[in-house]
């Protein structure tokens, strides 16, 4: 029951986002309209996402060398892009399948390859962080001007609750004192230990950056790899005329409304989440057509999946060759 919850949830979440992204789009309209995008954009995504993902192969294949192991790059790129096509069928199966593939291709132990994954999602989070902070850093007066329309629109202004902020601080407070005292018993709650753990775990792989041999070279491909990620958003930019205005520090905000999209736990190959948040981005920071900005952030991402499937799903099957060879050879 547990495994049928487990993968029907995600699929029921995604058909209910589905349902709510497009219920009002006409359909024949959106594919009128992806016939006016930019070709030469749309390709151009397809050349920085390889990078991005090849730069991730390489830092992954640093992360193996303190521990005497060392991966062909192709057979971690391999692996890496396997891992991006499992996504589209089982949230958050990439990770997973990654690791058993470059461990049956690389004769590398399961659990080490986990290992550095691991390691791997602290230094992704902590450039997530960085890239939020930088871009509410540059929109500052965009989201100033937004969260103004709220309040407008919402609610009063501040000053007419001048202690609003007491409230806050004395509400984290106590809440920070209720965890210092409870402590010992919110640590035997399951769901606790569990987050308590996965977030050692982060720690862990984040500090494991001062074995390697080449920090320096570790650090420069994890801005290489969301460098990839930057421009395949800004390129995404011009795929389109109504989109063509907007400049890096919209692609460095839209950047982070889809990674939150993709962090949602539904299948990939249908998304949801990532139109909804990218949509939403465009109309309400940057005035831009409801209509047109679903179309647009349809196509983001849907140009992505199918370069999923077909460069993913290659690389998939060449896994599976490899492997059954070194299986044979032993």
């Amino acid at each position: 029951m547990k495994k049928f919850l487990g993968y029907f949830l995600p699929i029921l979440l995604a058909a209910f986002l589905l349902w709510y992204a497009y219920k009002d789009k006409d359909f024949g309209k959106m594919l009128v309209e992806f016939q006016s995008a930019s070709i030469p954009a749309v390709l151009a995504t397809f050349l920085t996402t390889i990078a991005a993902h090849w730069f991730r192969a390489l830092r992954w294949n640093m992360l193996f060398e303190p521990i005497g192991y060392k991966p062909s790059k192709g057979g971690s790129f391999l692996a890496v892009m396997s891992g991006y096509f499992a996504n589209l069928l089982v949230p958050r199966a990439g990770e997973v399948s990654r690791c058993t593939i470059i461990a049956a291709s690389e004769e590398i132990p399961i659990q080490t390859a986990i290992g550095t994954v691991l390691a791997e999602r602290g230094f992704d989070m902590i450039m997530l962080i960085l890239i939020a902070l930088t871009a509410f850093g540059l929109e500052y007066e965009t989201l100033s001007n937004f969260l103004a329309q709220l309040q407008e629109k919402y609610g009063s202004s501040s000053g007419q609750d001048p202690n609003l902020k007491l409230i806050l601080l004395a509400v984290i407070a106590l809440t920070a004192v209720f965890i210092f005292i409870f402590r010992k018993i919110l640590l035997k709650i399951p769901i606790v230990s569990k987050v308590l753990e996965f977030i050692k775990g982060l720690l862990e792989g984040v500090m494991s950056v001062t074995k390697l041999r080449n920090p320096g070279l570790f650090l420069l491909y994890t801005v290489f790899i969301w460098g990839g990620y930057f421009l395949t958003t800004y390129i995404s930019l011009k795929m389109f005329g109504f989109t063509h205005d907007l400049g890096f520090k919209a692609a460095f905000m839209l950047l982070i409304a889809g990674s939150f999209g993709i962090v949602v736990p539904v299948p990939g190959a249908v998304g949801g989440p990532f139109q909804i948040f990218v949509s939403a981005a465009l109309v309400q920071l940057y005035g831009k057509d409801p209509e047109m900005s679903l179309t647009a952030s349809s196509l983001m991402y849907w140009s992505q999946v199918f370069f999923s499937i077909t460069l993913g799903g290659l690389c998939y099957l060449i896994s599976i060759v490899r492997a059954n060879r070194k299986i044979k050879a032993v």
